[in-house]
């Protein structure tokens, strides 16, 4: 095993599918919200392993949205963290031979993810995490893995709603240092684009919000009272970093469509 490859979060992952202990049971959190798991379906929703505990009323709202057009699909009440925070330190380093073996080891465990969504019949995988989707879709190319805007985009059609907005998409940057895999940001645009009369600011990500100087450029640019994530990661830095008095609202791109569907 390669010494950047930190081999006791690796056995947590082997034993739990977590990236750490402390993390709560995901049966516990799918039923508290009322998620359905481990049912037949077309699509299995993988969330990324933190994200589940962090971000469920945001699940909540994207599986309510694919329940409005029936839209089949399921969560795991079992799933295997990708790897996505072994790569951190190898990223850092700079180091092949360690990559590689790190890719290795990711292919194991989201191939754990896909068999099981293939047992329940699912015959597409919707990455909801952001920096699992390049892992996912780097390893394993043959299989039909989407990013969740584009389910979002199959179940949503030409809406009226007057507001201005700003939305930030994410740079990506260190997603594609993980895995040569562009993001798909082309469904999202075809989401807004079915909303007539909504006005976007497009804020651009000449930094990683992560980055000081990212950050700033980001914060600094928002112009509007209601804000828009697709990235977790971006969605998290807006939340805990705009200042209060600003008066600007963060959502995750499924609240958001909820709240035009439901206005």
């Amino acid at each position: 095993m390669h010494p950047l490859i930190n081999q006791e979060m690796l056995e947590t992952i082997r034993t739990t599918g977590k990236t750490n202990d402390s993390l709560p049971d995901r049966t516990d959190v799918l039923e508290k919200h009322g998620l359905p798991y481990d049912r037949p379906a077309e699509n299995a929703i993988i969330t990324g392993c933190q994200i589940l505990a962090s971000l469920p009323h945001v699940l909540a709202s994207l599986s309510g949205l694919l329940d409005k057009k029936d839209f089949s699909h399921t969560f795991l009440s079992e799933e295997y963290c990708c790897g996505n925070y072994l790569y951190r330190p190898i990223i850092a380093a700079r180091d092949d031979e360690a990559m590689t073996e790190c890719r290795e080891i990711s292919k194991k465990f989201v191939a754990k993810n896909v068999s099981r969504a293939k047992e329940l019949g699912a015959q597409r995988i919707i990455i909801f995490c952001s920096p699992c989707y390049p892992v996912y879709k780097h390893s394993m190319p043959e299989e039909n893995i989407v990013f969740y805007p584009e389910a979002i985009n199959e179940v949503v059609e030409t809406v009226n709603f007057d507001r201005r907005i700003d939305y930030y998409a994410g740079c990506y940057k260190l997603h594609k240092r993980i895995a040569p895999v562009t993001m798909d940001l082309k469904s999202t645009n075809d989401i807004l684009a079915k909303m007539e009369g909504l006005e976007i600011n497009r804020i651009s990500a000449p930094e990683c919000c992560f980055k000081p100087a990212g950050l700033s450029h980001m914060i600094d640019n928002v112009k509007t009272d209601l804000m828009v994530h697709i990235c977790t990661g971006c969605y998290g830095q807006a939340r805990a970093n705009l200042p209060k008095d600003k008066g600007t609202e963060v959502l995750m791109l499924p609240e958001f469509v909820e709240r035009a569907l439901n206005q």
